[in-house]
């Protein structure tokens, strides 16, 4: 049963993130992830498949070894914020509410920068002795004692 419920739910996420390919707005990464997470819980064969997707997998591969968000996906989503919160502008009455969504994209932006973008960046990153990720971004004095 858990494991129909798993897979179920990874079908679920999956079909998501093929509603973000087609639709814009809708992300794709995030669901993605969480499909590979569920059919890891739950099916290899899934599993397998989401790994070696010609789409998706190069992706979630470099997430999952690497932790690599790549630059297009960053900039195509804060582009997409960018639209809504225009949009928000001239469509939301209440400050606090536009107030409120704009400190979540930027919280949003910040924790996708504290990523590299590629393979090359990642290296570069090492070798500067950078950071990888915003928990240690957060957490970890870098070599200048800069947070």
């Amino acid at each position: 049963m858990k494991r129909f419920l798993w897979i179920t739910l990874g079908l679920f996420f999956l079909g998501l993130a093929y509603l973000g390919v087609i639709l814009p707005g809708v992300p794709t990464t995030i669901f993605v992830i969480l499909a590979a997470w569920a059919f890891a819980k739950s099916s290899p064969k899934w599993d397998k498949w989401i790994h070696e997707h010609p789409g998706f997998g190069p992706y979630l591969i470099g997430w999952e070894e690497k932790r690599i968000f790549p630059k297009h996906g960053r900039y195509a989503m804060m582009i997409m914020m960018g639209i809504s919160m225009i949009i928000l502008i001239f469509t939301v009455e209440k400050i606090w509410v536009l107030v409120l969504i704009g400190f979540a994209f930027a919280l949003i932006i910040y924790w996708a920068h504290a990523y590299p973008g590629s393979e090359a960046e990642r290296e570069r990153w090492i070798a500067e002795g950078k950071a990888i990720g915003w928990r240690q971004r957060i957490w970890r004095r870098g070599n200048h004692g800069q947070i």
